[in-house]
């Protein structure tokens, strides 16, 4: 036992419903005016070749592997021992528990069991979930950490993601930690993730040190999206692919929390997503391509690999823009020549996310457009409003700073869109 550490505080032609609802999002966060029927001057690029998607979608998710009768069988007697469900002495349990671990189809029996009513259950899922080394729980797993309740289960589920190699469960020991009723346990989960990691720590780490340390995983987990757990397998092959599929495949319905869930999911699996995320890129889709566009600018700099395939998407003009928000979240430098004569676009929208990548991509040499763009008092405010954004991503600039102070005291933008900016501003000064 480690010690405890002690306190010191498609629809192939029409647009899908889910994509106007995406679209008319995208024009919403920009901010409200848009001249989309006006052809921008600057670059043109060649429409991207798109393909049907779904008909891919439905054969990886027909390729998701299952369990046959005997199978079946082995798993219940395994799992009610395992999980607790049925009373057992202890040598029996170590039988069932060992026996359901090694099983080719555990995950048949502990993906349902995060979601039993028994809290206890849910608890010792989650732990087993981290001792299969069946990598593939990720997604599961990171679907849990949306909706448990129990303040020790997500303590579980999080030390179980990044045995798995998903270190999106640091930031949430991290806040753990910060909890009486939860600090103990997850101080002991870091000490041991530490100690795995080689992470040098005092004989008595304190909880700050250990907050540290979890804050430091995050933040190299949002820059890399790979975990840094040693001896995991990164997840691959068909139950991941359809896993994946089954996740995109819900955003072609209207129902909006599955489509929340699968941006949830997908937007905390770093780069196991990503192979299947660039193929959805050209689907002749609308929503999937957008859909895929998101999850890519929320992953961030973690995504970059899949640059020159967002950038074929600047000739679509249904996808343009968020393309281009794309490029600049992920952090594609090539794309910078191609964004900066986008500042001097006819229509609204463009010249707006082009403002904003081009701060995100560090590009000194737009400064001069940028501030002639938050100079002009006959621009559109969405426009200069990105314009303070990209000034203030190249550094200290009093006047950028001003204009957005006093947005958010008039209260005359969009209040969700300021936060987001101020966020990412943030983010760049740590």
């Amino acid at each position: 036992m480690s010690p405890s550490p002690r306190k010191s505080r498609a629809a192939l032609t029409a647009p899908h419903p889910a994509a106007l609802a995406a679209a008319t999002a995208v024009v919403v966060l920009g901010g409200c005016a848009s001249e989309a029927v006006e052809k921008p001057r600057g670059p043109q690029f060649p429409a991207p070749e798109l393909q049907p998607f779904v008909p891919v979608i439905d054969e990886l998710i027909a390729g998701m592997p299952e369990p046959d009768e005997k199978a079946n069988r082995e798993l219940d007697e395994y799992k009610e021992i395992a999980l607790g469900i049925t009373a057992a002495d202890a040598r029996l349990k170590a039988r069932a528990e060992r026996a359901l671990l090694e099983h080719p189809f555990a995950w048949c029996a502990l993906e349902p069991a995060l979601a039993h009513e028994d809290v206890g259950v849910r608890r010792r899922a989650a732990w087993l979930a981290g001792q299969s080394g069946q990598s593939e729980l990720q997604l599961p797993l990171l679907h849990r950490l949306k909706y448990e309740k129990d303040a020790e289960a997500v303590v579980w589920v999080a030390d179980a993601l990044q045995r798995l190699g998903n270190d999106t469960g640091a930031q949430w020991l991290d806040a753990a930690m910060t909890s009486e009723a939860t600090a103990n346990v997850a101080g002991q989960r870091a000490i041991a993730i530490c100690q795995q990691r080689g992470i040098e720590l005092d004989d008595n780490p304190t909880y700050d040190q250990l907050r540290g340390a979890m804050q430091a995983i995050t933040k190299t987990w949002r820059q890399t999206g790979v975990g840094a757990a040693p001896d995991f397998e990164a997840p691959a092959g068909p139950q991941l692919d359809a896993r994946i599929a089954r996740r995109l495949a819900t955003t072609q319905f209207t129902q909006l929390r599955p489509i929340d869930d699968a941006r949830y999911v997908l937007t905390r699996a770093g780069k196991v997503g990503l192979p299947l995320l660039a193929r959805a890129l050209t689907a002749s889709e609308h929503y999937l391509r957008t859909t895929a566009l998101q999850i890519l600018a929320e992953l961030g700099t973690c995504a970059n690999e899949v640059g020159p395939d967002v950038m074929k998407l600047l000739g679509d003009p249904f996808t343009a823009p968020l393309a281009v928000r794309t490029l600049g979240e992920i952090g594609e430098i090539a794309a910078i020549p191609h964004l900066r004569p986008m500042l001097d676009a006819i229509d609204s929208e463009s010249r707006s996310e082009a403002a904003k990548a081009l701060g995100l991509l560090g590009d000194e040499p737009s400064r001069k457009a940028l501030q002639a763009r938050l100079d002009d008092p006959n621009e559109t405010l969405d426009v200069r409003v990105s314009a303070a954004f990209g000034l203030l991503c190249l550094g200290e600039h009093a006047q950028a700073e001003a204009f957005l102070s006093e947005r958010e005291q008039k209260g005359d933008y969009h209040a969700p869109m300021l936060r987001r900016l101020r966020e990412g501003l943030a983010r760049r000064q740590h």
